[in-house]
């Protein structure tokens, strides 16, 4: 096993992972599971990319973004609303011009 040194913030972030980890599995996680679950889960966005949604809540702060992550969430979570909304309305419609 391999030692690695972590800053007191770091550590509370990921015994904080960690215990949502266990909330969701039902069984004991540990850092190596956090760290697994993290890499399979995340998401590479272009550095230009993360730019601008840095620059827009920054330019934004009405809005209340806290982070780029809870920016981006929310974006992922519309369009998915937005693009089942979209699907359901063309099978209606496709369906009303069969019959």
């Amino acid at each position: 096993m391999k030692t690695l040194r972590i800053s007191d913030e770091i550590h509370r972030k990921l015994t904080a992972t960690v215990g949502t980890l266990m909330a969701q599995t039902g069984k004991m996680q540990t850092y190596s599971d956090v760290i697994e679950a993290l890499v399979s889960r995340s998401v590479v966005l272009p550095p230009e990319l993360l730019r601008h949604v840095d620059e827009f809540i920054e330019a934004n702060k009405q809005l209340s973004y806290a982070t780029p992550e809870e920016f981006i969430r929310e974006a992922v979570n519309e369009t998915l609303r937005r693009l089942w909304s979209e699907r359901k309305e063309n099978e209606t419609s496709e369906e009303s011009t069969r019959t």
